[in-house]
């Protein structure tokens, strides 16, 4: 399987292939509450959650048990299985991405695009947009002062400030950090649907080898 690269990151991909024994199903229902007090009862939230267990024989003649959370997929004793997994390249872990059917001719995606993108975190929110945005309210503040950097007293500290344009140096750190949020955002979606794409395409070469 092709690896899948992005910047100076590379996710490799492998696969167990094998023919499903035995699938069981059950679920479990976790209940909160939130709010509440004197006068009114809080709010029951509850979720219910889907959890697939099912042993396969592998090509070695291996017996391997798959257990997958929150993931409903149909199987059937006797078809034949390719369960792909995803990790970044050098590590030791990595997470289940892909569910091939060939009996069936049909695919899911236990970690779609978006969901590995937040596991192997090839894009994220780092934090360095905001001390940028602090740079530049700095910056702003201190070129609006009504002073030069050489006559520059920390004793005149809260004259300076209050003469200096305040209301400009927000709005340009808030500004740079909306922009900021929606190029990193826009970035982020941009991997996870390559990623997927990436997936899809492994699915599609998976139907081709067995025909």
């Amino acid at each position: 399987m092709k690896d899948f690269k992005y910047g100076k990151k590379r996710v490799e991909f492998w696969q167990v292939t094998g023919e499903v024994l035995g699938s069981d199903k059950y679920s479990e229902t976790y209940v909160s509450s939130s709010g509440g007090g004197p006068d009114y009862a809080p709010s029951i939230h509850s979720e219910t959650v889907t959890n697939h267990e099912f042993w396969i024989k592998t090509e070695e003649g291996l017996e391997k048990d798959i257990k997958l959370r929150g993931i409903d997929v149909p199987l059937r004793v006797g078809q034949k299985i390719t369960l792909v997994s995803a990790g970044l390249k050098g590590k030791d872990n990595g997470w289940y991405s892909l569910l091939i059917n060939h009996s069936a001719g049909k695919h899911w995606f236990i970690n779609n695009g978006v969901d590995l993108n937040n596991k192997l975190k090839l894009e994220k929110y780092t934090g360095i947009g905001l001390l940028w945005a602090i740079v530049i309210y700095l910056g702003v503040a201190i070129y609006t002062m009504p002073m030069s950097i050489a006559n520059f007293d920390i004793a005149f500290l809260d004259w300076y400030l209050s003469h200096a344009n305040l209301q400009m140096a927000t709005t340009a750190a808030t500004a740079y950090l909306v922009l900021a949020f929606f190029w990193k955002r826009s970035k982020k979606a941009r991997v996870a649907k390559k990623l997927k794409q990436h997936l899809e395409d492994i699915a599609q070469d998976a139907y081709q080898v067995q025909k």
